[in-house]
């Protein structure tokens, strides 16, 4: 068998007759092992040796020294450092011996923690994993190293992330393996001792340290703490538990908020450019009337041209009314969103009444305007006074754009899902470049028959947004001079179980 100097305590454990299991945890996974081992000997009160070789730096060994300072005589922390050649060994604590490892195979990528008492033993061993790729880790999966430790010729403080981010831990109470471990740390001391290289009094220190025996029979106490022990690491485990389930709810509600926060901010900037589109719609027909009152003001102007600046100051006067009544209607239908329930609505009762209001103004245009409406279509989802206001806007929009002689149709059908309302004319359509802005608010169609006043360009915005808040859509068909079908589908109406 080779010496105990030829081999890691990793590969030691692979051959001995007890082989105990590994895991793979990470650089923090096995700092946090490490630490519940210290509190449970704190929390038991355990006074006993430990074996420790640990990465350099504060944080690795800040439960260690906080565990020794409450060690009482004999029991010590023996602490394994590796050294570069010649360097000395720092100044220790009352409570701690300081070793030297300077040949560099000996124990290289190992880490450990042996727990040595009277009534409890343990250990955890750790060995670093070859790296499988040369990528670096990400943030905060390091594995700090001794000051001069690098397993593979780099030179003495290269960043260990770069080689390997996983440790190959395992854990044990088993007295054998304890044993076995004990025995292959306590080699090169012993042959220091032999050499007469060892300071006298840590040699002494050493001496009078129990040497590893036989397996004994585990006594009533060890079993005891050999229960808390595995008690303690269930509760830890359940600890975790619920410490990752409240983060991963934590995390949830910040999404959660980020979410809500970025539909604020959409809604804010949807609601400026709407403010400085609505600022810009009111100042065109003002900057119109005022120049027009400036030239009627003229000494020098004629009758057909007085006659032509009256009409336009009309036309621009008529086309701002109708701007501030779309922006009330618009505001007034955001302010009665939260208040409004969604109560069934019979649409063979409610759309024909308001098909029949348009009846004289169609006439008038000479224009064909009729419905079909099936009687028994279900009930769907939706007030009754948005659906006034949906059929208004899109009846308007179709007698508006359909010359004389035209015609327009209402018909409903129902599906398992849904009612439609589909609203078609013969008007003057509208090109593929248009139909998808039609919705955008302030809008207009560029085709507008002379003889019509033109509107504020936000009846179908109220439209699409009434439908919005009551689970319908709208969707337009058009082509020049063919005519445009509005579809309207609205959910259908289902009580719920306490209605």
């Amino acid at each position: 068998m080779q010496s105990y100097q030829e081999l890691s305590l990793h590969r030691l454990l692979q051959h001995s007759a007890a082989v105990p299991d590994y895991v793979q945890v990470k650089p923090k996974g096995f700092k946090a092992i490490l630490q519940s081992t210290v509190d449970f000997l704190e929390a038991q009160d355990i006074q006993a040796h430990l074996l420790v070789k640990l990465p350099g730096g504060t944080a690795w060994n800040d439960d260690i020294q906080r565990y020794g300072q409450g060690l009482v005589p004999p029991y010590r922390v023996w602490r394994f450092l590796r050294l570069a050649p010649h360097q000395p060994l720092p100044a220790a604590t009352d409570h701690e011996v300081l070793l030297a490892l300077r040949e560099g195979h000996t124990w290289r990528g190992d880490y450990f923690i042996v727990v040595q008492s009277e009534v409890f033993a343990a250990m955890v061993v750790a060995h670093r994993m070859q790296p499988l790729s040369a990528t670096p880790p990400s943030e905060g999966q390091r594995l700090p190293t001794e000051t001069d430790e690098d397993d593979d010729g780099s030179s003495p403080g290269e960043d260990a992330s770069a080689r390997s981010s996983y440790l190959s831990v395992c854990c044990s109470v088993n007295p054998e393996l304890i044993a076995t471990v004990v025995e292959a740390i306590r080699y090169p001391i012993d042959q220091e001792i032999a050499a007469g290289d060892l300071d006298a009094e840590v040699a002494a220190l050493a001496q009078a340290w129990p040497q590893p025996g036989p397996s004994t029979a585990p006594t009533s106490v060890s079993l005891a703490l050999i229960d808390r022990w595995l008690n303690w690491q269930l509760k830890r485990q359940e600890h975790l538990r619920q410490s990752a389930s409240t983060y991963r709810r934590q995390a949830l509600s910040m999404s959660t908020l980020s979410s809500q926060n970025e539909v604020l901010l959409n809604t804010l900037r949807l609601k400026d450019n709407f403010f400085n589109t609505v600022g810009q719609e009111l100042r065109t027909p003002l900057t119109t009337i005022k120049t027009a009152l400036t030239l009627l003001d003229s000494p020098h102007i004629k009758p057909p041209q007085r006659q032509r600046y009256m009409e336009m100051i009309s036309h621009e006067c008529d086309r701002q009314s109708a701007l501030i009544s779309g922006v009330l209607n618009l505001l007034q239908v955001e302010t009665s969103l939260s208040q409004t329930e969604l109560d069934p609505l019979n649409l063979a009762e409610a759309v024909p009444p308001v098909v029949s209001t348009y009846q004289p103004l169609a006439a008038e245009k000479g224009i064909m305007l009729a419905y079909t409406i099936p009687k028994k279509m279900p009930a769907v989802s939706c007030p009754d006074s948005w659906l006034r206001q949906i059929m208004m806007h899109l009846l308007n929009n179709s007698l508006k754009y359909t010359p004389s002689g035209g015609q327009v149709w209402v018909t409903a059908r129902s599906t398992p899902n849904f009612a439609e309302i589909e609203v078609r004319d013969t008007g003057i359509g509208l090109s593929s470049g248009d139909l998808p802005r039609i919705f955008d608010h302030f809008y207009r169609g560029r085709n507008l028959p002379p003889d019509e006043t033109e509107g504020a360009g936000l009846g179908l915005s109220i439209v699409q947004q009434l439908l919005l808040y009551c689970g319908g859509t709208v969707v337009a068909h058009s082509q020049p001079d063919l005519g445009t079908t509005m579809v309207v589908r609205l959910p259908l109406y289902h009580s719920s179980p306490d209605r």
